[in-house]
């Protein structure tokens, strides 16, 4: 009789040192969340950058993509939308730069992250739009008539304080009532064509400029700009 109680001693004793090796192993091995992918775009160079919305220009143009992504990642795989798949797990993976060559209204972009939590995939629809030289120069004329709307808008006004001759962008040349209609152009410094303005607003004529692959022509101002072939 007098052997039991040091044999629940010692069983006890066990039980205890056994829950004291497993519990900080249970611990440790708890899966860790899943990554959450994320993702931004931001212009490097290229023919021309003419909105602030999306990236958007004329080919080559060339994007940094950023990963935004959050939580433990040992992998990125970037789909640019063209046929072009970047994987691996240096930095070059995670923030690659890439160059659209090719005319897209709108390109899809994958990212697809993995971690020891798992995995995830963000996708963005129409983030970078690459234009033909007929759509960039059609997106121009456009640009150009919403910037003298908008002038005339905050001015409240119906009239430019005068017609101008000739405009490319540049500040004080398209005015009503003190505003600037340069103030309305987002992302825009410049143009590639220089537009003649009436004091009504509307675009009267353009002067033929080169825009790489077709000149634009004056004569298509009604309803859409109008295209020759580059001698």
């Amino acid at each position: 009789m007098s052997g039991y109680p040091a044999r629940k001693v010692i069983t006890f004793s066990v039980l205890i040192a056994i829950i004291a090796i497993f519990v900080p192993f249970s611990i440790s091995c708890s899966k860790p969340p899943a990554p959450v992918a994320a993702f931004s775009v931001s212009y490097v160079s290229g023919n021309l950058m003419i909105s602030e919305e999306y990236i958007a220009g004329m080919p080559p143009l060339k994007i940094q993509f950023n990963d935004q992504s959050t939580g433990e990642i040992t992998e990125w795989k970037w789909n640019f939308g063209d046929g072009i798949v970047v994987e691996g797990k240096d930095e070059s993976s995670r923030n690659p730069v890439h160059e659209y060559i090719t005319p897209n209204t709108g390109y899809i972009v994958t990212l697809t992250v993995r971690g020891p939590g798992g995995m995830d995939r963000r996708e963005e629809l129409s983030i970078v739009t690459v234009f033909r030289c007929s759509e960039a120069a059609v997106a121009e004329l456009s640009q150009v008539g919403a910037a003298i709307e908008g002038c005339l808008n905050a001015a409240g006004v119906q009239s430019l304080d005068a017609p101008v001759a000739a405009w490319d962008g540049s500040r004080g040349v398209v005015m009503a009532g003190g505003i600037d209609a340069a103030d309305h152009l987002g992302v825009w410094d410049h143009f590639k064509a220089t537009y003649e303005i009436a004091q009504d607003g509307s675009i009267v004529s353009g002067t033929d400029m080169s825009w790489g692959c077709v000149l634009w022509s004056a004569s298509g101002l009604i309803g859409r700009a109008g295209w020759v072939a580059k001698e």
